[in-house]
């Protein structure tokens, strides 16, 4: 292996494993695979009252179940708005808003759900509260 590539795969290592510590800090989005009968959700966030940006378009296949808000994407601050929209309408969605690994907002819908979630609260109704979406 060449130099570059070693380069590059350390560095692809560093962040991969520095995403979840990433996450603990800030804002995150959570599918609960386990309750989900969609086959596809697109996540968009914003700030409240603000353009919203896709986070993920998620389809039922994709391993991954969290989605952190980078600082690049949006300085949400102490309130996130999240809008859900699932395939097929009927499909069953449950998910979570989460800061600082504390779910703040539960997300359990079919077809479209708008929220608006502040850091400060907390939400017992969260279906997948850990990782793993379970």
């Amino acid at each position: 292996m060449t130099k570059r590539g070693v380069i590059g795969m350390t560095l692809a290592v560093l962040a991969l494993s520095a995403a979840p510590a990433l996450a603990k800090g800030g804002w995150v989005v959570r599918v609960c695979r386990g309750f989900t009968e969609a086959s596809k959700i697109k996540i968009s966030v914003g700030k409240p009252g603000g353009k919203e940006r896709t986070l993920v378009n998620w389809k039922s296949d994709a391993k991954q179940t969290d989605f952190p808000v980078r600082d690049s994407l949006l300085h949400a601050g102490a309130q996130l708005h999240v809008t859900a929209d699932s395939e097929p309408a009927d499909g069953k969605v449950a998910m979570c808003v989460l800061y600082g690994g504390k779910a703040v907002k539960a997300m359990n819908f079919n077809d479209l759900l708008d929220v608006t979630a502040s850091k400060t609260h907390s939400d017992d109704a969260c279906k997948c509260p850990k990782s793993g979406g379970q």
